[in-house]
């Protein structure tokens, strides 16, 4: 791994919270500059928040990424996905502050729009999820309790709470962005989340008639239809975002293509609670998706 560079950048008012940006390889201090500004703007928008420190991590290259991002699960003890090669940046608190951690080789990749959609995006996870009390859940209910009825393995109930969890708080980062007017950048970034990849396919085809790994699938797709909810309501981006969702899901057979089309219904239910709305979100995913295929299975054996 490339050796690491520090720079604590001063507050530039009481209301900004402080960036220390921790920088792995080759990368111009135009380019974390560019970033920290647009970080700055977005927090004045968002504002008042808790927000009083930030750490920023810029990569140069995804391996550099994937490799901290590895080392860091480890150490810290988080049972997490590794860092999506899909997209350029991710949020977490681990440590007790907000860290945001950027891939330049990827951001680069992306309209300049939608680079700044998705620094928005993860300004808006540590306004809202800046603690690590979002970031280990204990299972709730709904799922404890299909989980004993159906003998679920005790991973792959850890990983339903943990996905169900992103997809929550992706749907209120979106909700609060949404509110605060920023449309067309977070149009821009869903444009590039929602395009179904090579992967989510080959995921699904894996997954194919073995029932707890399809839900878990399924569950997955959750983030990309959380994250585009709160946008389906505007006049003119409406259509567009439900393209995309369409688009998405285009390789799901027909029966779960169109069950998580309803979704967006569920999603718009939740309140400003995310430790509710984690539990209320389970228990309807639970009712719809997981049961009905678990069920499904069992009658046939």
């Amino acid at each position: 791994m490339d050796g690491m560079k520090t720079l604590p950048l001063k507050d530039e008012s009481h209301s900004q919270p402080k960036i220390v940006t921790s920088l792995f390889g080759r990368i111009h201090s135009e380019d974390v500059d560019k970033i920290v500004k647009t970080m700055r703007e977005c927090y004045r928008r968002l504002s008042p928040h808790e927000v009083d420190m930030v750490d920023l991590y810029v990569f140069e290259r995804s391996s550099s990424v994937e490799a901290f991002m590895a080392d860091e699960s480890k150490r810290v003890g988080v049972v997490s996905s590794p860092f999506d090669e899909q997209f350029f940046s991710m949020h977490d608190a681990w440590h007790g502050i907000p860290r945001i951690i950027i891939c330049q080789e990827r951001m680069k990749r992306l309209p300049k729009l939608a680079q700044k959609g998705g620094i928005h995006h993860e300004v808006g996870h540590s306004v809202l999820h800046g603690s690590p009390l979002y970031y280990s859940f204990t299972i709730p209910p709904a799922l404890l309790d299909i989980a004993q009825r159906f003998k679920l393995h005790k991973q792959l109930v850890t990983d339903m709470v943990y996905l169900i969890s992103i997809a929550v708080k992706d749907y209120e980062v979106s909700r609060l962005l949404h509110k605060h007017g920023y449309i067309k950048d977070q149009i821009s970034f869903a444009k590039h989340m929602l395009a179904p990849t090579e992967s989510d396919r080959t995921a699904w085809e894996i997954s194919r008639a073995k029932a707890p790994a399809e839900a878990l699938c399924l569950i997955s797709y959750l983030k990309f239809i959380g994250y585009a909810t709160p946008f389906l309501t505007n006049e003119n981006s409406g259509k567009r975002i439900k393209w995309y969702i369409k688009e998405s899901l285009s390789f799901l057979p027909e029966k779960y293509f169109t069950n998580l089309l309803e979704t967006p219904k569920i999603f718009q239910q939740l309140g400003l609670d995310t430790l509710k709305n984690v539990n209320t979100f389970t228990h309807l995913i639970v009712e719809r998706i997981v049961e009905p295929i678990l069920k499904k299975e069992a009658h046939t054996q």
